[in-house]
């Protein structure tokens, strides 16, 4: 009885491993392309808050709110 046991606990586990393969696989994946979004998004506000930009012209003049605007729309741009 105690083989029958081992024997099956023996094939659960090796049949385990590919699937832990995968979701391994998957969870590291699905880590680099949040990485990835971060980085864009990261460079996207660098891009819409530069001194050239209209966010940082409205901004200094002593719009606030139009400045916000003006960055949500070029956040929304692309």
């Amino acid at each position: 009885m105690s083989a029958c046991i081992s024997a099956f606990m023996f094939g659960v586990v090796i049949s385990a491993i590919p699937f832990s393969y995968n979701l391994i696989k998957s969870f590291r994946s699905q880590r680099t392309i949040q990485s990835e979004k971060r980085l864009q998004l990261i460079k996207k506000q660098s891009r819409c808050k530069d001194a050239n930009s209209e966010y940082t012209k409205f901004l200094n003049l002593g719009f606030p709110n139009t400045a916000n605007e003006k960055f949500n729309i070029c956040m929304k741009e692309e």
